[in-house]
């Protein structure tokens, strides 16, 4: 087995077919584009031809991202190869665009499948890098920036394996459409067994795929669940995670979480819209940053932190999660000035006492976070703030506030939003009251 985990193909191997796949696995990727490219110029495709290479993100750091082209100062066949490709291009006046799309996976399920075949190959230990999500933040950082660069304002494509496992047929359509190319049915269909495009590992990876055909989806129009794909016995395993795992999975969680951010299905999460329409009455709302943070101690300094809206979270063993335990305060700003903010703070630690909070905020600490926060979105007017103070977080489930160990949680969610409109009050007409006496 330790030729193949070092890549070197086999000096004598019972599947003669596999000679030259090996081969293939040692050219450049410079080398392959270049025979890509000549194929599909040969085929008199001259516009609308695509090129598709995968490579694994541990690889990253061969490619030069501000020039798309394999590093050509670690080897010198691979400048040749990218200059005789850049020749073949100019003499046919083609012009190579290149997307990046990053594909990623749940890392429990991902480093969970350790635990199965991968662990016989792999071992049952992998380290971060191994698992690859960490360096896809690192991959997307330097195509974001190398656009930035060239000006193009194009960052990679991300998508979520279980979105394209679950509705590969609005998948594909969503990604043809962002790449701008021709979407078509036949992309939903495949011939089992091997193929030409499989490399030499295939025989070890790849035998659901080839017993497969195709998506199991419906007729358009129809239900586009793919539920063969979400329930197969080898994606729904009910694996044990093996503490040995938990340093890769606490490193991997972060940046899967980040580039989640960035796929289709999270962006059209929502189930409803509100009765204007609109996600977002105001479109700064949408990339807003709040604050989310605990108290400072004689002893240990205040962890506190402003993030963005869509990436900010609290322990779901929380108060406020656990037993909706917590206060708050609505506060607007106007004309540079916070109306009447002593007298919120007051209610707001009143009400903390009255519900016997401990290990609180201090109000400097409060007051501080508010104006930090409010120059960081730069909100100076017309702009309302939800303060809320919970209980804290618990060292475990219970409703017993003595498990409070960590202090007061403080959360302060700023919006720009008028006095009047669809996320506030119809002040023309007032509010309807009944009165009942007793």
């Amino acid at each position: 087995a330790e030729p193949f985990l070092q890549g070197v193909a086999p000096a004598e191997n019972d599947d003669g077919d596999d000679a030259w796949r090996w081969e293939r696995e040692k050219q450049h990727f410079n080398e392959r584009i270049y025979h890509a490219v000549k194929s599909l110029l040969g085929s008199g495709r001259q516009g609308d031809g695509c090129v598709f290479v995968k490579q694994m993100a541990k690889f990253s750091h061969l490619f030069d991202f501000e020039t798309n082209w394999e590093r050509t100062e670690i080897d010198s066949a691979a400048s040749r190869w990218k200059c005789d490709c850049l020749k073949l291009l100019a003499e046919n006046n083609v012009e190579l665009k290149h997307r990046h799309l990053l594909l990623i996976r749940d890392p429990v399920s991902c480093i969970g499948s350790w635990m199965g075949k991968s662990g016989d190959v792999h071992g049952s230990n992998p380290h971060p890098d191994e698992v690859g999500i960490t360096q896809l933040v690192d991959v997307y950082s330097k195509v974001l920036g190398s656009s930035m660069i060239r000006a193009e304002n194009e960052d990679a494509v991300v998508i979520d394996s279980d979105d394209l496992a679950a509705y590969p047929r609005k998948s594909l359509q969503s990604l043809c459409a962002t790449l701008g190319i021709e979407y078509r049915d036949s992309m939903l269909k495949w011939q089992a067994g091997p193929h030409k495009c499989d490399g030499p590992w295939a025989k070890w990876w790849y035998h659901d795929v080839w017993e497969s055909t195709g998506w199991n989806v419906g007729d358009v129009g129809a239900s586009e669940t793919n539920t063969a794909g979400l329930n197969h016995p080898r994606t729904r395993s009910y694996r044990t995670l093996s503490p040995d795992l938990l340093p890769a999975l606490r490193m991997s969680i972060p940046a899967f979480n980040f580039l989640q951010t960035l796929t289709s299905s999270h962006r059209e999460r929502a189930i409803t819209t509100p009765p204007s329409g609109r996600l977002y009455e105001d479109p700064r709302n949408e990339h807003v940053l709040v604050f989310v943070g605990t108290p400072s101690t004689p002893t240990r300094r205040g962890i506190g932190r402003i993030i963005p809206r869509e990436m900010a979270t609290i322990s779901p063993f929380d108060s406020s999660v656990q037993g909706g335990d917590a206060v708050w305060e609505g506060v607007r700003i106007y004309d540079g000035r916070i109306f009447h903010l002593d007298h919120h703070l007051d209610r707001l630690f009143r009400s903390a006492k009255a519900l016997g909070f401990e290990n609180i905020h201090t109000r400097s600490e409060v007051t501080e976070a508010i104006f930090r926060l409010l120059a960081a979105n730069a909100m100076r007017d017309g702009a309302h703030m939800r303060l809320t103070l919970t209980r804290g977080e618990k060292c475990t489930s219970s409703m017993n506030p003595y498990f409070n160990v960590y202090g007061t949680t403080l959360i302060i969610l700023p919006e720009w939003k008028p006095t009047e409109g669809a996320t506030t009050y119809d002040n023309t007409k007032g509010v309807s009251l009944i009165t009942a006496g007793t």
